[in-house]
């Protein structure tokens, strides 16, 4: 079954996302992940740095605010391939941009695939990933 009607095509674009990333978001995500390396507290070590898996989480499609699925339907996250470019600074503002660079069917699931950008409040670039996606119907989205 194909979902080519649930998201934008090939060439188009999501709307961005921006957010802050705070000492306390930061830190809160460290509790979380329960990784507490001065690199990303510590100001000894130089301005701290965002947790790489924070970055990660935020740049995900799912955050663009017009992703949007009909009820019933899910995205699956199938393939990832990332880079991370500079440190995130703590206190910076951070956008996300993606743009849809190809479809394709495999074994009868129709997939996208997705580059994401992610550059800080001064220009730089922080990470780029390519995320490859498919969606599955179930019962209640019939």
């Amino acid at each position: 079954m194909k979902f080519t009607n649930l998201m934008k095509k090939k060439g188009e674009k999501l709307e961005p996302y921006e957010f802050l990333v705070t000492p306390e978001f930061n830190q809160q995500y460290l509790f979380a992940v329960e990784d507490f390396h001065p690199r990303y507290w510590d100001e000894k070590y130089g301005q701290p740095i965002v947790h790489p898996s924070l970055l990660l989480n935020q740049s995900n499609a799912t955050r663009s605010p017009g992703f949007c699925l009909p009820p019933g339907v899910a995205a699956i996250h199938t393939q990832d391939e990332t880079q991370f470019i500079n440190p995130g600074k703590v206190g910076k503002r951070f956008k996300v941009t993606w743009e849809i660079v190809e479809e394709y069917d495999k074994r009868g699931r129709h997939y996208q695939v997705i580059d994401t950008v992610v550059v800080d409040e001064d220009g730089t670039e922080i990470l780029r990933r390519r995320a490859h996606v498919t969606y599955f119907q179930g019962k209640g989205g019939e």
